[in-house]
This record gives C-alpha cells, structure tokens and sequence, in this order.
C-alpha cells in the first residue's frame, strides 16, 4: 500500500483521538505488546485471526498474564465464561475489519462480544491490523468486511450461509448468518482509551 495513504490514514485516526503506533512487522509489534503491559494486568482477547497468527495470546500467557480468550478454550472450560472475564479484562485486545481513510473503525459481528469489548469496560484497548485492511471509504470499508472478511469467517466457521459457498455477501437471512451488528467508531469513546497497532503487512482476513 502507498506510504501517502498510509500516513493520511494514520494522521486522520490520530485527530479522530486514537492512539497510533506503525510498525514495519509483526513481530516488533508482539514485542511492543509486552513491553505496554504489564505482567499482573488481566488481558481478554476478541476473535481475530490476525492476533492468532501473531501468537500475542501466548506469549503473555507464559509470561504469567491471566488471560481470556473464547477462542483458546481448553477442555472443561466454559467458552461463555471466558466471554465474560475478557470482558471484564484490564487490557482488551481485538482485530478489526476495516479502517477507513479518515479514520473511523469498522466491525461488524455475529456475538458482538468484540464491538461491546471494543467501546466500554477496559483500562485500555488494542486493536491490531495489517494496512490491508485499509479502505478509501466507509462505504469501500463495508463492500470490504461484507465481501472478503464475512465469507472467509463463515467458511472458517462452517456455518452455512450463502457467503460461505459463493464467497461474497448475498444479503441473506440464513439462521446462521454472521453480519449481525455493525458498529462504526466515529471517534474514541470517552471512557475507553484505544491505541491502534498499525503493521505493514497484509494480515488476517
């Protein structure tokens, strides 16, 4: 991605009150999360296949942090249990689908723990994402989420809708349909201070 779209983007989410750091890899990002939090801090986790890949879950993990995420049960834990004390995390880490050029976060959920972690409840809120996710416009960020992130979700999930099969937004009214709340963050939300790990890489979906 051009460098002018990358320092606009970021220029326009910093004035929109977003916290930003750019990094050139993935790994000095995950090397920078351990570095911003501290070993007694709780950490819950949103689903993300970015985070996944870039192991950050473990590495705080065998530091000593307590840590949550739905998407590491092991046996005999509770995945709604794990929902709830990552939402009542010190540190909240998510992905995201989309940011926009001038600066606004797009999501869009199915059990919208990770909109709901994302706006309130945390001493402090990570979101890290690739510059593929990038887009011109809130539009361009929509059309983005609803015809690359959603049907890669929903065939990793093996529910069965139609993104699944065609692998684009069909607008459906499956049962199992994923795109269920939509939240786009004009602004930081005043009680829940977020700090945006920018990568130069293409990551997650």
């Amino acid at each position: 991605m051009e460098g002018v779209i990358i320092e606009r983007t970021i220029e326009n989410l910093k004035r929109n009150g977003f916290s930003v750091k750019f990094f050139e890899d993935s790994q000095s990002a995950k090397e920078a999360t351990l570095e911003e939090i501290k070993p007694d801090q709780t950490v819950g986790f949103g689903g993300s296949i970015t985070l996944m890949d870039m192991g950050i879950y473990e590495a705080l993990k065998e530091r000593g942090n307590p840590v949550y995420w739905h998407w590491k049960a092991g046996e005999g834990e509770d995945r709604k249990e794990l929902l709830k004390q990552s939402a009542n995390a010190d540190v909240y880490f998510s992905g995201t689908n989309a940011i926009t050029e001038c600066g606004r976060l797009v999501n869009i959920d199915a059990t919208c723990n990770r909109i709901s972690g994302i706006l309130f409840g945390h001493d402090k809120v990570i979101i890290v994402s690739g510059v593929n996710k990038i887009t011109r416009s809130l539009d361009e960020a929509l059309i983005r989420i609803k015809n690359i992130a959603t049907p890669a979700n929903a065939k990793r999930l093996g529910v069965k809708t139609p993104c699944a099969e065609v692998g684009k937004c069909m607008n459906c009214d499956s049962e199992d349909r994923i795109c269920r709340a939509t939240l786009i963050i004009d602004r930081v939300p005043r009680a829940n201070p977020i700090t945006i790990y920018l990568i130069n890489e293409n990551l997650g979906y």
